[in-house]
């Protein structure tokens, strides 16, 4: 049976969606991979808080 996802539910998939991009654009084998890392860490935190607001009660 099909349901109807909530917002929340789109918005919280929504953001590990985007974790996931940024996560699969990191690549040990780069030469940069540390410091493309660090340059991502703001975003991913940023993605994690949204989605802390649906997952934590």
């Amino acid at each position: 049976m099909n349901r109807q996802f909530s917002e929340e539910e789109m918005h919280a998939a929504d953001c590990l969606q985007e974790i996931q991009r940024v996560i699969n654009r990191l690549h040990i084998t780069d030469e940069s991979f540390l410091d493309d890392t660090k340059k991502e860490i703001p975003r991913l935190k940023e993605l994690l808080t949204e989605l802390e607001k649906y997952a934590v009660e």
